[in-house]
C-alpha cells in the first residue's frame, strides 16, 4: 500500500521538506541505508589503508594515484547527462506502464453496450450491473492509490452502500 505524504508536503514551513527526507515509513533511507554503509564502510578501508604508512610503501601509493587519476580522467568518456537519460527514460516508461496498465473502465462500457444487445428491461439491467461492477472494482483500486477517493470510501462497507444506493436509485 502507498503511503501518502501529501499533509506534510502541503505545510509551508521550511522544514517541512526535512521532516518529509526523514521520515522513516517508506522512506529512501530504508532504501538505500544499506549500500550507503557497504560504501562508507569500503571508502574508510580504502582511505586508512592508503593513509598509513603501515599497509602500503611509497611505491605502492604512486601506483594507486596513477590509477585514482587514470579513472578520474576517464569518467568523462560516459558523461552523467548520459546515464541519467537512460535513467529518467525507466522511470518514465515505468509511470507510462503504469497508467497504461490502470484498467479505464470507458472502452470496455462500450464492448458491453456492443455486443450485449438488446431493449428489454432485463438486458438493461445485465448491462447496468456489469458497468456498476466494473467502476466497483476500478474504485477499489484508486482508493489504494487516491486520498480523495479514500476519504469518499474510507470502509469497503461505505463503498458497498454507494453501489447499492446507485443501484437502488437507478431502479426508480
Amino acid at each position: 500500500m502507498t503511503v501518502s505524504y501529501q499533509l506534510d508536503v502541503s505545510s509551508a514551513s521550511a522544514l517541512s521538506f526535512f521532516r518529509l527526507l526523514f521520515r522513516w515509513k517508506a522512506s529512501i533511507w530504508k532504501i538505500v541505508l544499506k549500500e550507503l554503509f557497504i560504501w562508507t564502510a569500503l571508502y574508510l578501508i580504502i582511505a586508512f589503508i592508503y593513509r598509513t604508512n603501515y599497509f602500503m610503501n611509497e611505491n605502492q601509493k604512486i601506483i594507486f594515484e596513477e590509477v585514482a587519476y587514470y579513472c578520474h580522467e576517464h569518467m568523462h568518456f560516459i558523461p552523467l547527462t548520459f546515464i541519467l537519460g537512460f535513467f529518467v527514460n525507466i522511470i518514465v516508461s515505468r509511470w507510462s506502464d503504469v497508467f497504461i496498465n490502470m484498467g479505464y473502465i470507458e472502452s470496455q462500457a462500450i464492448i458491453i453496450g456492443n455486443y450485449v444487445r438488446g431493449d428489454d428491461v432485463e438486458t438493461r439491467l445485465m448491462r447496468r450491473a456489469m458497468v456498476r461492477y466494473m467502476c466497483l472494482s476500478q474504485a477499489l483500486v484508486y482508493r489504494d492509490i487516491s486520498v480523495r477517493v479514500r476519504k469518499r470510501f474510507p470502509t469497503y462497507e461505505s463503498l458497498i452502500e454507494a453501489v447499492i444506493d446507485e443501484a437502488g436509485d437507478n431502479q426508480s
